[in-house]
């Protein structure tokens, strides 16, 4: 219905006759899936999943230790060699669904085996060893971003919650920490060793970006913050290993990675250089630092937006000027404090937020006339 009425209104605008409407028409109709008979399908499946899983919880103390490694070795070797043969057909998504199903079996395995010999632990150390036997496996045949999505979700889960379990102030928790902020560069410097997987690469930069912009962001907050000279220092040496990976991306993005060379440094280098400023440099909270963050967080952001209209990504350039737009809403109640608190305050913040947003909108909207 959405097609049919999206034709009449353009046959009435002019833009398209009823021959090229009709054969619109057409080609739809025979490409469309039945979406709504798969998704019956897909519940029929997942009750039946279900329904076994009821079955086999229920029975689970009854069912003997060595059965249960049994089957589970049985369904893993099975996956496995799904994967071969997928791979070797070159059945993308038959090995893409074995390869996410053998990956979700080790997990389980880790976890069945724990209940059968280790009956307590830290859930990091069993996400460590899963990323220690599936990772290879997964960066070697990995072909798409479901298996993409799934290695650096999970990296992102092992890291930070190996960094979380960190005691104490010594050189080995400093590192590990700064481990886990390194990752989203560390998925940014993977594609130097891959080649001819676009779709897993895309999905791994992916990932990547959206984490480390978003993280970025966040720890732009700091500046709001005093950070003392021995916070400043410890975080240095977090930083350290980030500095490593980061200019390891880099070099990996500038040889063979998916970003244009335009986005090399606003994406990769200048997040590196923002955090670093925010969190790793002592400085107090007062007006004249918020004011230095805000011109980091302007300057990263604006680098961005340049770039991507530079290479007409108007979805990248729109979330840009997005985030300078909020920063710029955060600017006036940092400026004006309880002042924007009261009745004409919230009356100008008001007036203030729909100005940006259209004014937003005004510079998409010529982006996107001007876009190459």
């Amino acid at each position: 219905m959405a097609l049919a009425d999206k034709l009449a209104a353009w046959q009435q605008a002019g833009i398209i006759d009823a021959e090229t409407a009709a054969r619109i028409a057409a080609h739809e109709d025979a490409s469309a899936r039945p979406f709504a008979l798969w998704a019956v399908i897909g519940l029929g499946c997942l009750a039946l999943a279900l329904g076994l899983i009821s079955v086999v919880a229920a029975n689970w103390t009854d069912i003997p230790d060595v059965l249960k490694l049994v089957v589970h070795f049985t369904l893993s070797a099975a996956a496995a060699l799904a994967v071969w043969f997928g791979v070797r057909r070159d059945a993308r998504w038959f090995a893409e669904g074995a390869l996410f199903l053998l990956a979700a079996l080790i997990l389980t395995g880790l976890a069945l085996h724990s209940q059968i010999y280790q009956l307590s632990g830290d859930i990091w150390k069993l996400l460590m060893t899963w990323l220690a036997l599936s990772a290879p496996v997964l960066l070697l045949a990995g072909r798409t971003r479901l298996t993409a999505y799934a290695l650096a979700g999970m990296t992102l889960w092992a890291t930070i919650g190996w960094a979380s379990a960190q005691v104490g102030e010594t050189l080995s928790a400093h590192l590990v920490e700064g481990l886990a902020m390194a990752v989203p560069w560390l998925l940014l410097a993977i594609p130097a060793l891959i080649r001819e997987r676009r779709r897993f690469i895309h999905g791994l930069v992916e990932v990547a970006l959206i984490v480390l912009l978003i993280g970025v962001s966040l720890a732009h907050m700091a500046w709001a913050d005093p950070v003392t000279g021995a916070a400043a220092s410890d975080m240095r040496v977090r930083m350290a290993l980030v500095a490593v990976v980061a200019m390891a991306a880099l070099w990996a993005q500038r040889r063979r990675g998916p970003l244009p060379q335009p986005l090399h440094l606003p994406m990769v280098a200048v997040p590196f250089v923002a955090l670093f400023l925010a969190t790793a440099l002592p400085h107090g909270d007062g007006p004249l630092p918020r004011f230095f963050g805000a011109l980091v967080f302007a300057g990263m952001w604006g680098w961005i937006a340049w770039a991507a209209a530079r290479l007409g990504w108007r979805s990248l350039f729109g979330i840009a000027i997005g985030a300078l737009a909020i920063r710029l809403f955060i600017v006036y109640f940092e400026l004006f404090g309880s002042l924007a608190m009261t009745g004409a305050g919230l009356i100008f913040a008001g007036v203030l937020l729909i100005g940006l947003a259209l004014g937003w909108r005004r510079i998409f909207q010529t982006f996107r006339r001007n876009a190459p």
